[in-house]
């Protein structure tokens, strides 16, 4: 299987200043591609610190992200260059362009622009649709660099049209893959037990994750060597259980059988709320044929309703052929008055709402 290590650079990542999402996105895309990534590291801008860190990564691929900007703490390429043994060389090309652009914006280029326009000998472009500073490709050896800008708009833009292109090239197809399972409303040391007896002997990688009132699992397998295994894990406690690493809130909303959907929600203080509208969003840029949301805290006959009921609540789904009403107390003395207790609750009305729909 292909290996990979994440390289952040930047002082404001190390100090907390800023939260490291473009590590946890890239490594989210290459496990997708098949790809195991062994480690996420994080330097300061300090050059001696990025250098030591590049001579530690090893593997397939080494993805660099940040300090590819004008400003004086951006000195990435100058560190990449270094690792790679190579000069830097000024793209006239590149500057061409940024002239180009910002005279077309009516904006100043000033002369801390140039420093966007060096890059190490025999690297190849990235091309930014999102932002100014290029990113480059490098093969070294064994190994494929791929040094993309910070800000995350840039960064998965140009992941999207420049890296995954030339990964694809890349990675050899693996001879394990991850599979996943959702359990819901059993306690993660009860789900642990039951794997850890169908896995036992077979020498797998295994993954638990807890976030009440879900456990995920995930295995490293192969289709066809570990097919019982699979079969196995696909029955295992029969209605808790979602086979994948499916989001609720998409679920949902791609099972809704009318064009639009009236919510009505009095438990969740805004927690359904921007689950439900960014799955919307998210189907809607894959193109998704997805209901229209109308939400409010109090609707009488709304289609999908989370209601309070004394010291537990109620999930009512109608829509089509299907009128769905339970009643849940909350577990673990948790109650609906704090974030556990509501976000709890609002995902047991999405697991509720997705199982009726599915019936």
């Amino acid at each position: 299987m292909t290996k990979a290590h994440l390289l952040t650079i930047g002082t404001e990542i190390t100090t907390g200043e800023v939260v490291n999402s473009n590590a946890a996105w890239i490594g989210t895309q290459l496990e997708k591609m098949g790809v195991r990534v062994h480690s996420h590291l994080s330097v300061r801008d300090q050059r001696e610190e990025i250098v030591k860190a590049l001579r530690w990564v090893e593997g397939d691929v080494v993805v660099v992200t940040g300090g590819l900007g004008p400003t004086t703490d951006d000195i990435t390429r100058e560190c990449m260059a270094e690792f790679f043994a190579q000069p830097l060389e000024f793209d006239d090309v590149v500057w061409k362009e940024l002239e180009t652009l910002y005279l077309k914006r009516q904006l100043p280029l000033r002369e801390a622009h140039k420093h966007q326009c060096f890059f190490p000998k025999n690297s190849e472009r990235l091309a930014n649709l999102s932002g100014t500073a290029l990113g480059f490709y490098y093969k070294l050896k064994d190994t494929h660099f791929f040094v993309l800008p910070g800000p995350p708009r840039e960064l998965e833009s140009m992941w999207k049209t420049e890296a995954v292109p030339r990964l694809k090239k890349i990675v050899q197809p693996p001879n394990l893959s991850w599979h996943y399972w959702t359990f819901f409303a059993v306690p993660e040391s009860e789900v642990a037990e039951l794997v850890e007896k169908i896995i036992a002997g077979a020498g797998l990688e295994v993954g638990y994750r807890a976030q009440v009132p879900y456990v995920r699992v995930k295995l490293a397998a192969n289709l066809k060597t570990h097919a019982g295994i699979l079969r196995e894990m696909d029955h295992l406690l029969g209605p808790s259980q979602i086979k994948g690493n499916k989001d609720l809130a998409e679920e949902f909303l791609r099972l809704w059988p009318a064009p639009q959907v009236q919510i009505s929600d009095n438990i969740s203080e805004g927690a359904l709320a921007p689950k439900l509208f960014h799955a919307r969003h998210q189907l809607l840029q894959n193109n998704v044929k997805v209901p229209k949301i109308s939400y409010s805290t109090f609707a009488e006959n709304a289609d999908f309703k989370l209601a309070m009921d004394g010291e537990g609540f109620t999930v009512t789904v109608k829509a089509a052929s299907t009128d769905f009403h339970e009643r849940r107390t909350l577990p673990y003395k948790i109650i609906l008055d704090s974030e556990r207790g509501r976000r709890y609750a609002t995902e047991t009305a999405l697991w509720l709402a997705v199982n009726a729909l599915n019936s």
